[in-house]
């Protein structure tokens, strides 16, 4: 059964991406002299996302605490990755952000596209000078009152744990003087594995936007201490949405 509706949903991938394109190509050029920071054409993909998502009729998404967004005030994001279905499940949050993406997903068709007309932040990984115009763009993103999202464990965990952070996300933070906002996310990893093709037939996601963490706190601690104190937050909220995790 999962190897037919793995065809299925990879069929139905391929024979609706350009054409999906094609119509969001439309919305972008018409809305351009009104959507210079691309707000339209964000929600438009999240409505795009919504579609992939429900197309197998065994997947249900859950989302909790989702009124602990502040739309009124720009903040950095983060999540833990799990699986490529991440990006689908998080833009159904209906807020709008800007991703930072590593630049290698800027060559694949549609997606990079997507990735650059939406305006998203893309970095090489390894490059001191792209990290440094990251966070440039990050910021004037934040300046505009559009908040960034980021995966800190800076790739995808091959068995749903939650792996070491990276400091990128933390030290906007600090720099930019705003809060941060951990959210949880479960069941991507069960329902398509870091290196699996087929899609699992039955499985829940769960989205949960914790409490965020006040620009004060993010100035009173040091770094180190700040990355250990979300981290912690987040793999308490993990391992209480997934009690296999606790083995």
């Amino acid at each position: 059964m999962s190897i037919l509706i793995s065809v299925y949903i990879w069929s139905f991938l391929v024979l609706t991406l350009l054409p999906l394109f094609i119509a969001y190509a439309v919305i972008w050029i018409l809305v351009w002299p009104i959507d210079k920071n691309k707000t339209v054409t964000h929600y438009f993909t999240a409505l795009w996302a919504r579609l992939y998502l429900t197309i197998n009729p065994g997947w249900t998404l859950f989302i909790e605490n989702r009124e602990k967004l502040n739309r009124a005030v720009p903040c950095i994001l983060v999540s833990n990755h799990q699986s490529i279905i991440d990006i689908a499940l998080l833009l159904q949050l209906c807020i709008k952000f800007r991703w930072v993406s590593k630049i290698e997903l800027t060559v694949v068709p549609v997606l990079g596209w997507v990735i650059r007309m939406n305006k998203h932040i893309v970095v090489r990984r390894g490059d001191k000078q792209s990290v440094v115009l990251m966070a440039e763009a990050c910021k004037r993103s934040l300046a505009e009152g559009i908040p960034v999202f980021m995966f800190p464990e800076g790739t995808r965990s091959a068995n749903g744990k939650l792996g070491a952070f990276k400091e990128g996300a933390f030290i906007l933070a600090k720099e930019a003087g705003v809060a941060i906002v951990p959210i949880i996310l479960d069941g991507a990893s069960d329902a398509l594995p870091k290196k699996g093709f087929l899609f699992k037939v039955h499985q829940r996601f769960t989205i949960r936007v914790l409490d965020e963490i006040s620009p004060d706190t993010v100035s009173g601690l040091e770094l180190a201490p700040l990355m250990v104190h979300t981290w912690n937050l987040m793999d308490e909220s993990i391992r209480n949405l997934n009690p296999n995790l606790q083995q």
